[in-house]
């Protein structure tokens, strides 16, 4: 029986850093959105450890900007992040609000210090999730081994009863590899017909 569910945060409940941001500099300057993510590829290990709280957003950004001849600073990239980060995506909230009269909810991502302060100080609601584990605190991505693990340790939860949502599917396939079933979100809808059909709402 499911007892524990856990949500993934960025693309599943609230937009992530990777498409607006895109939008966002396309809209603004001369700069392609594939230069963009090109530079953003390159910098990928400063951005992981960024996240596992080894880099300061600021340290983050400087080096992404590192050798660009773009014509927008460091303080503007961020203001579009945070603009960016600020999207709730349709309908998951109202699922989760569904789960909360059953359920023991928690939320895990993958995210930068400075971007979890942000998107909490702006979305209080967000404090539905009775638990809520952020890779910088603790140093693990959801790819690297141990994470879920240690979620469940720390939480003292059974992996069979626990039920992980996120929007990649190589992050359902680490949750599996610890016991945990997962469902790939792929839209609110989706998610409703397959908690559904599981009998879970």
């Amino acid at each position: 029986m499911i007892k524990n569910i856990i949500f993934d945060l960025s693309e599943v409940i609230i937009s992530g850093f990777h498409l607006e941001v895109v939008k966002l500099i396309e809209q603004n300057t001369n700069i392609a959105g594939e230069m963009f993510l090109e530079r953003k590829s390159e910098t990928l290990d400063v951005f992981l450890d960024a996240m596992r709280g080894k880099y300061s957003e600021d340290e983050y950004v400087e080096k992404l900007l590192e050798g660009t001849d773009w014509n927008f600073d460091k303080e503007t990239l961020k203001k579009w992040i945070r603009q960016g980060l600020n999207i709730a995506v349709k309908g998951t909230m109202e699922i989760v609000k569904k789960l909360k009269k059953q359920y023991h909810l928690i939320l895990l991502s993958d995210h930068m210090r400075e971007w979890v302060e942000f998107i909490l100080e702006n979305n209080a609601e967000l404090n539905i999730f009775e638990h809520q584990y952020f890779s910088y605190d603790y140093g693990l991505l959801k790819t690297d081994e141990g994470c879920f693990d240690y979620i469940l340790k720390d939480l003292k939860i059974k992996s069979e009863e626990t039920i992980f949502i996120d929007d990649s599917k190589e992050n359902v396939a680490m949750a599996r590899k610890s016991g945990i079933d997962g469902i790939v979100f792929q839209s609110a809808e989706d998610l409703e017909r397959e908690l559904r059909e599981r009998k879970i709402l």
